[in-house]
Order: structure tokens, then sequence, then C-alpha cells
């Protein structure tokens, strides 16, 4: 894995008490920010930072108020549309029975 080296300045720095806090917080804010780019997957992301699934959702993404839905509006409203068509066919198949 490639190693990446950065010329901060010192008032930038400064709000971390460590650098390994200062670390983790780029390593997240990065992993966070392709995510949301759609370059890695909610696991992939949790991978790579040694976190579950669940502590990327709510402790990266979250605190970031990143959503965990990646799509358009175009793509969410033809995905709601197939949902509403399943629904609607689990219930007339319901009422048949």
């Amino acid at each position: 894995m490639p190693t990446l080296t950065l010329d901060l300045p010192d008032h930038l720095c400064q709000p971390y008490p460590t650098m390994e806090q200062l670390r983790q917080t780029v390593s997240e804010d990065f992993r966070a920010q392709e995510f949301q780019r759609g370059n890695v997957s909610l696991g992939q992301g949790a991978e790579l930072l040694g976190l579950t699934s669940e502590q990327f959702l709510l402790e990266v993404l979250g605190s970031r108020q990143i959503s965990f839905i990646n799509g358009t509006p175009e793509e969410l409203a033809t995905e709601l549309q197939q949902e509403q068509t399943w629904l609607e066919n689990q219930l007339r198949m319901e009422s048949r029975t």
C-alpha cells in the first residue's frame, strides 16, 4: 500500500493532541470522501480503517454527515418505484390466498 507524506502548517496540527490522532482523522476523512465518490464500498471503507461496517457507518460517515445512500435523485426515484411495484405485487399475491 502506498504511503503519502503531507506537509501541513502548524496551525492545522495544533487542535490534535497527538500526531496519531491527526493521522487517524486524515485517514478517515480520505476514506469517507472516497466512499462518497463511490470509489469504495461501505465494507471496503470499514476494512481499510480496521472497523466494522457499523462503526464506519456511524463513527466515520455519521460524524461527517455523509449519507450511506449514494445515488442520484433519478436513481433513487427508480429504486423507489421498483420497490413500490414489488410491494403491490406481494400484496396482490397475498390477497389471492
